[in-house]
């Protein structure tokens, strides 16, 4: 359990940092895969928490939460790259 909640917040605090590395403007691509790494850290030590999870959680889990992660850092800070505005 100790190993999950550590691997939260070790995920959770490279998804906040890579946001702002997006928002750069710079290395976008390379931001997008850290953020990609942490979407998927987030979802395994959402797993990693859990009693018993099963063989298709860790299967499929990972590559969904990695997906999410980046989808939802799209949809809520718009276009990569600086802001227009």
């Amino acid at each position: 359990m100790a190993s999950g909640v550590g691997t939260l917040a070790a995920s959770g605090t490279v998804f906040l940092v890579s946001v702002f590395g997006v928002r750069s403007g710079r290395h976008v691509l390379a931001w997008t895969a850290v953020l990609a790494a942490a979407g998927a850290g987030l979802t395994a030590g959402a797993l990693l928490v859990q009693h018993d999870p099963g063989l298709a959680s860790w299967v499929i889990a990972p590559p969904v939460g990695a997906a999410l992660g980046v989808a939802n850092v799209r949809a809520l800070l718009g276009p990569w790259g600086r802001s227009r505005t």
